[in-house]
């Protein structure tokens, strides 16, 4: 499925005069920055190059999220689609991942807001591995439940941070990045997620 058509990308141009992105020479010049900057001057092909390399893990990050995979898709081109509204603004100010999630997160926030849809995300402890036998596999199955049911209660700092930490593998200073806030108040919710999907899995008497 192509979440972003050259014809679509065509409805969002703009001759708004708007101002040309720049580089800062303190920041590191990663491929996909520079790949941004390529899109904020008018090369549709850099920003397909981004759409390719990127709409798997905003899937991923999105169907973590809504386990819905048709809503998942429509998320990451709803965020590829405002990626390429703003481009004209874009400067470089930390990586390109950190920039892209910050804008899937308040189109999640968006939807959630729209739809009223409580989040599904399941993270697994990281001691759990997926067996080869049915019924430790059946098992699994129902620790992910608890996990998704448990989720529902997480307030959205911490769902996020937690995601973005474990699935997008960003670091503590990105995730700050993204959401705008602290390296501290990201720990805390880092942690506070975990302790409380800890607590959820202990009381389901699956898992010690």
């Amino acid at each position: 499925k192509h979440l972003l058509t050259p014809s679509m990308m065509s409805n969002y141009k703009k001759q708004d005069g708007a101002p040309a992105s720049n580089l800062s020479a303190s920041q590191p010049q990663d491929e996909d920055s520079l790949l941004m900057l390529e899109v904020s001057r008018g090369s549709d092909h850099a920003f397909r190059m981004l759409v390719e390399k990127w709409k798997n893990s905003l899937i991923n990050f999105f169907y973590r999220s809504v386990s819905n995979a048709a809503s998942a898709e429509d998320l990451a081109q709803q965020t590829f689609i405002n990626l390429y509204k703003a481009r004209n603004y874009y400067e470089v100010r930390a990586k390109f991942s950190t920039y892209l999630f910050k804008i899937a997160r308040n189109v999640l926030i968006n939807d959630y807001r729209k739809s009223m849809r409580a989040p599904a995300m399941c993270e697994l402890n990281d001691r759990i591995d997926s067996p080869a036998d049915p019924d430790r596999r059946l098992e699994i199955n129902e620790i992910e439940e608890v996990f998704m049911r448990a989720t529902e209660a997480l307030p959205e700092n911490q769902r996020t941070a937690i995601l973005l930490y474990k699935q997008q593998q960003l670091s503590y200073e990105e995730i700050a990045q993204t959401m705008n806030s602290s390296v501290g108040a990201v720990k805390t919710w880092i942690h506070r997620a975990r302790q409380s999907l800890k607590e959820a899995l202990e009381r389901s008497g699956l898992y010690e």
